[in-house]
């Protein structure tokens, strides 16, 4: 009895090194990406000339927005992040599922940030408060300038150097494109294709409720782009452009850890991907018998597994086993995580 306790706390600490080197990486990456985000968006965004006679950026500065900043981030990230872990540990009783939904979630927005904000540096649109943000039109308690006797130098347009305000200067040349509608879409997006997914969407009969469930997040991401709209923060075409950037980066981050919505797994994530310089070839079915690499070698005496079977790692067994005989990887209906015959899983 004390050796099978071993023997099974040994095999969950070669899981759990296993995990951290195959994904070490990736979520480091993630950590990198934000870190650039963090420092770009502390440059100052190009300032494009402008025409005090634009009726597009005469509208009034909203000092109260719709969806705040903070309120996007718990809309588009948190929320999803709960729903995700949710639907892992209590549905699925998964943590591969838990771990690749998470991962998948923060990869999307931290592309999303990361793309949206360099654009917006670089472009440098202003946006339809600009002129109330730079020449206080609309508050008269603040001795604003009124349009009526604004005009652009004779043949030239205006700078930004004409500006008598320049505490929200900075942020009014960053329309283009719409970062509420791209974050939103990024992890609201995600959460749909996660939620279609689990719920074996296109399974060719038809439920309405699955259709009600998945695009719940989508409506959601398209009223926060448009509350941009409507207070003025940006144009129309900032808000499609950002909503299409956010979409990309979701179906792209989710299609990484996930199968086609159209398989049959849909709701499995992909297994524990077990790549050379963790598991080497030589120890699964099939495999050829290649000298082990010094890391790898390692991985096997400090976990205690000796030659093991199957590609994933929520069905590693002891290779021992006459029961299973090697037979575990080469089924097909393994290739997608675990927890194959859970209900929520079953094609409806």
């Amino acid at each position: 009895m004390t050796f099978k306790v071993f023997a099974k706390t040994r095999r969950m600490q070669a899981r759990t090194k296993a995990l951290f080197w195959s994904y070490g990486k990736d979520w480091a990456l993630v950590i990198v990406v934000l870190a650039a985000f963090s420092y770009i968006d502390t440059l100052d965004p190009y300032h494009r000339q402008f025409s005090v006679k634009d009726i597009t950026i005469q509208h009034p500065f909203a000092k109260k927005e719709t969806v705040p900043i903070w309120m996007a981030f718990v809309l588009a990230f948190i929320v999803p992040g709960i729903i995700i872990g949710c639907v892992a540990i209590f549905h699925r009783k998964s943590y591969t599922d838990l771990h690749n939904g998470l991962l998948g979630l923060f990869l999307a927005q931290a592309l999303v940030l990361i793309v949206t904000d360099s654009i917006k540096i670089a472009v440098g649109r202003p946006r339809p408060d600009f002129l109330d943000r730079c020449f206080d039109i609309y508050d008269k308690a603040a001795a604003g300038t009124p349009i009526g006797i604004m005009s652009d130098p004779e043949n030239m347009l205006s700078s930004s150097s004409l500006c008598t305000r320049t505490d929200l200067l900075k942020d009014g040349f960053k329309s283009f494109p719409s970062g509420h509608s791209s974050f939103s879409f990024g992890g609201l997006g995600y959460l749909s294709l996660y939620l279609a997914g689990k719920l074996h969407l296109f399974d060719e009969r038809g439920h309405i409720y699955k259709s009600i469930v998945v695009l719940a997040p989508l409506i959601l991401a398209a009223l926060i782009a448009i509350s941009r709209v409507d207070n003025y923060r940006h144009h129309w075409q900032d808000v499609t452009v950002g909503s299409i950037i956010g979409t990309v980066f979701a179906v792209f981050a989710y299609r990484q850890y996930y199968p086609s919505l159209g398989a049959k797994k849909s709701a499995n994530p992909f297994a524990i991907r077990s790549v050379d310089h963790v598991l080497p070839t030589s120890l699964l079915p099939g495999g050829r018998r290649e000298e082990h690499s010094a890391q790898q070698q390692a991985f096997l005496d400090d976990g205690g597994l000796g030659p093991l079977v199957g590609t994933s790692l929520d069905t590693i067994h002891i290779s021992g086993n006459d029961n299973n005989n090697g037979q575990a990887g080469n089924d097909p209906n393994k290739v997608y995580g675990n927890q194959p015959n859970s209900t929520f899983n079953q094609p409806r």
